[in-house]
């Protein structure tokens, strides 16, 4: 079975922080009213990402992440080609989270804001679908998901256009309970080399003489 491993930092109402692993084998995106699934491979939390030369986009989304005790909240970035289907963008998602039923009853207050060098925007989440819809796209019931599900809302796919090396901020806050979620992506070209002068490598020497084996 194809899978990703998510291991976010959980936070409670007194900020008591947990980090469950979490196995995840499907993901489904809504964006701009599409809903795709992305294969499960490109969910990841890097902080550094290798793109293709040309422009590309970042939308900034929220995640609801099945787990045991109550879905989880978390944020999240689909970062894609320009002009690119929604079901071959790469997922970046915060390795921090809230539980969903502790911000539910004041949702539409939450903000979700991206910064990409000079340029920023804000979307409050009152103006994007709320978890029952996307939860039910993807085969639940809010507040509960499938096991190994994450349902992903988009914000509209413009909010942000940049070109590597860039990097990326994405924040989404809580006004009423005074917390944040924040995830900062740097990109880089392919056709770039990290090392001014990459070494070679080495032989690894081992233990000379005979060595016992314990079975």
């Amino acid at each position: 079975m194809a899978h990703s491993l998510y291991r976010p930092h959980v936070a409670g109402p007194e900020n008591n922080v947990t980090t469950p692993d979490i196995i995840v084998d499907r993901v489904s995106v809504l964006a701009d009213g599409e809903r795709a699934f992305v294969p499960v491979h490109r969910l990841f939390s890097h902080v550094d990402l290798q793109m293709l030369a040309g422009s590309f986009e970042i939308t900034p989304a929220y995640a609801i992440v099945a787990a045991g005790g109550g879905a989880l909240l978390s944020l999240a970035g689909l970062v894609r080609c320009s002009g690119e289907p929604l079901a071959r963008a790469e997922i970046v998602i915060a390795r921090s989270a809230w539980r969903l039923r502790n911000v539910i009853g004041h949702f539409g207050t939450l903000q979700l804001s991206i910064r990409t060098g000079t340029r920023s925007e804000e979307i409050g989440l009152s103006q994007l679908p709320r978890p029952a819809e996307i939860v039910s796209r993807a085969g639940g019931e809010e507040p509960a998901l499938p096991r190994g599900v994450v349902a992903l809302c988009a914000a509209q796919r413009t909010a942000a256009i940049a070109a590597a090396p860039a990097e990326a901020w994405l924040r989404l806050a809580d006004p009423t309970m005074g917390r944040v979620l924040a995830h900062r992506t740097a990109f880089a070209s392919v056709n770039a080399d990290s090392w001014d002068r990459r070494p070679l490598p080495r032989y690894t020497v081992g233990p000379v003489g005979d060595v016992q084996h314990y079975i």
